[in-house]
């Protein structure tokens, strides 16, 4: 096995998972020559407690049916692989041969009804993401001999660099998603009159005169000039006209008229 051409592999998946463009297909393939697996199986799932994954295959058998996925995610429980992976999150490079005797597997109900019929006797799996949405797994499998503490210890740095590139795609998508969905939208401005300026547009409102006005509160027409540029700078309106208008809209203001 060429480690390094291995490593090839999972750089180039990684810069396609990077500039979000397919990779799944050519990793398999990938890792099916340099490994020298089989089979090669892909499972994507965006919702993988309820959904049905994505599968893609490389080698024999090159594709499963519906009935077999469903098959195999209804009894995915008792292999285990994903039995250890439920139990402890460790998503790291794992054979079968790790947790139970080939015996002991081939009496297993997922061996049974999915990897006998294909003569698959020896698996390793390893999960680059899960989340409590993503899931994605990577299954080797063979017929004749099981994979060995090398093959398994290089693909600890192949699942790594296949991770970390997924994180970072999932990272850049929420936050393009929240570039996309703009700020929250801003509270509408309260904007709140002094007593004093609710009694000069009430008088300018019935057709007083700011002079007219400034004799009926006992104050300046200069002063009344004042409370008004006050409420054209609070109210966002140029003219006496626009603030009284503005000031008829506002049913809190009629009741201190």
């Amino acid at each position: 096995m060429n480690e390094a051409s291995l490593l090839r592999h999972a750089l180039d998946a990684a810069q396609a998972i990077v500039n979000n463009e397919p990779y799944v297909a050519d990793l398999a393939e990938g890792l099916l020559r340099v490994v020298g697996a089989d089979c090669v199986c892909i499972d994507i799932c965006r919702a993988w407690r309820t959904q049905t994954p994505s599968v893609t295959m490389a080698g024999e058998p090159n594709a499963l049916s519906a009935g077999e996925i469903d098959q195999w995610m209804a009894l995915s429980a008792d292999d285990p692989y994903i039995g250890n992976l439920l139990a402890t999150g460790d998503p790291r490079p794992y054979r079968t041969s790790d947790f139970m005797t080939f015996n002991r597997f081939r009496q297993t109900l997922v061996y049974q009804e999915v990897f006998a019929q294909y003569g698959m006797r020896h698996l390793l799996v390893m999960t680059p993401r899960i989340t409590d949405e993503d899931l994605v797994l990577i299954g080797l499998t063979r017929r004749l001999h099981d994979f060995s503490d090398r093959e398994t210890r290089a693909l600890h740095p192949i699942r790594d660099l296949i991770a970390t590139a997924l994180d970072y795609q999932a990272k850049v998508t929420a936050i393009q998603a929240e570039i996309s969905a703009g700020p929250p939208a801003a509270p509408p401005r309260r904007c709140t009159l002094t007593e004093r300026e609710n009694q000069v547009l009430a008088l300018i409102a019935t057709g007083h005169t700011n002079d007219q006005a400034a004799r009926k509160l006992g104050i300046s027409p200069r002063t009344i000039r004042k409370h008004l540029e006050g409420v054209f700078s609070k109210a966002n309106v140029p003219s006496r006209a626009a603030a009284v208008a503005w000031w008829l809209r506002q049913p809190h203001n009629h009741a201190q008229r």
